[in-house]
């Protein structure tokens, strides 16, 4: 640690390296008991801000921290959206401000809304038996490749009216593209290999403009943006970010809650008693490992914070894990607690850009775990096999999870 200029706190620190995924908890812990605004030369230089007070006054303020991520110079600075290092491709809602922002949520809106999904969940749980009785009879299952992963994709795709069939190659390079090592071959591999995904996305556009179709899809071409419709580059673009969003966070969050129920089996028996407290222990889940471990804000006039000095293009790194293990804000931080009130955690984000996905993700997750906990409640993991993401700068999850457990009947 040093003293650099403007009296910042310069730390060693880079959320994209594998050491960082090895001990994140323990690196934004004394970041955040320390120095909860510090700031690193790591990744072009950025803002680290790890503290529960300084992340809500910088959320719920998109005026001077911006999502905006835009190619050409405005005013002086450039304006580099939520990822550090910075995104290949803008992704549409995720990184725009007001009023534009305004414009591409109102159209999501009645498709995320509660109402929407509660119409979607005798599907979620249509899709999640189908996993589950593919492997039921067996006795072996790997709980991320065979479970988590297609549950969410193929929920997203249904949702926009997208095939369905066509799930994996959606899931695969939007797995790859957060847990790949920014500046890596392989991470080049991965963005091209989203290509498909616009491609896809762009004919099923073309093809409803034709044919329209009682679906999100048709509904998405034809809403009116202040006396105009979207362009198909714009379309593309929101539902790329959508798909993105909306497949690897929620296949995160449940590998982490059954890798921890594998741990602990107290809790896993108390759920299995008491399914209840499911919904309580999901809003905990989301603390306790933060899906979405970071995302970025580009200052756009000069501000204080904590005591620091953010000039004018400075970019700040939003860690919704760290905060989320905040013991000024969540009493006992470090301890999984499933009946845990208040819990104002921070996983979904705050402010405007809080996740459109919220109740979509709460109840894909509910349901999978539940069917989980009533159909392999005896499932033990091989460890020995189960592979995390080398780096977590974005999302926390696992590649693989391969389990075994008591072989059951299949549904029908």
């Amino acid at each position: 640690m040093k003293h650099g200029d403007d009296a910042r706190i310069v730390v060693e620190f880079d959320h994209t390296s594998p050491e960082h995924a090895r001990a994140s908890e323990q690196i934004t812990r004394e970041l955040r008991e320390h120095h909860p605004v510090a700031y690193t030369e790591s990744n072009g230089g950025h803002w680290i801000i790890t503290g529960y007070s300084g992340f809500a006054a910088a959320m719920h303020n998109e005026q001077v921290f911006s999502s905006r991520h835009e190619t050409r110079v405005d005013a002086g600075i450039r304006f580099k959206g939520v990822n550090i290092p910075e995104a290949p491709y803008q992704n549409a809602l995720v990184e725009m401000d007001p009023p534009e922002w305004n414009v591409f949520r109102k159209i999501l809106n009645p498709l995320f809304s509660p109402p929407a999904i509660e119409k979607l969940e005798g599907r979620l749980l249509e899709f999640t038996t189908s996993c589950i009785d593919r492997h039921i009879e067996s006795g072996a299952i790997d709980f991320v490749i065979d479970l988590a992963n297609p549950v969410p994709a193929v929920a997203i795709l249904a949702l926009l009216g997208l095939p369905i069939d066509d799930w994996e190659r959606y899931a695969a390079p939007a797995h790859e593209v957060v847990y790949t090592r920014p500046g890596t071959p392989e991470f080049q591999q991965a963005v091209e290999s989203q290509g498909w995904m616009f491609e896809a996305i762009a004919e099923a556009i073309a093809e409803r403009r034709k044919h329209p179709r009682s679906d999100s899809l048709s509904a998405i071409i034809a809403a009116d943006v202040n006396g105009r419709t979207l362009t198909d580059e714009e379309i593309v673009s929101l539902l790329g970010t959508v798909i993105n969003g909306g497949v690897d966070t929620t296949t995160s969050l449940l590998a982490n809650a059954v890798e921890h129920l594998d741990r602990d089996r107290d809790l896993r028996a108390q759920l299995i008693a008491h399914p209840q407290l499911i919904p309580s222990a999901t809003e905990e889940f989301l603390r306790y490992f933060s899906p979405v471990q970071a995302f970025a804000r580009t200052v756009a006039q000069e501000t204080q914070l904590d005591g620091m000095t953010l000039r004018r293009g400075d970019r700040a790194l939003m860690c919704f894990g760290a905060v989320n293990r905040d013991r000024s804000e969540f009493p006992d931080a470090d301890t999984f607690l499933v009946d845990r009130v208040p819990n104002r955690h921070v996983a979904f984000g705050l402010g405007k850009h809080r996740c459109i996905g919220s109740t979509l993700a709460r109840t894909e997750f509910a349901i999978v775990l539940r069917q989980i906990l009533e159909r392999m409640p005896d499932y033990e993991l091989d460890r020995d096999q189960t592979t995390r993401y080398p780096s977590i700068g974005i999302v926390n999850g696992y590649i693989t999870m391969p389990g075994t457990f008591s072989p059951g009947p299949p549904s029908s």
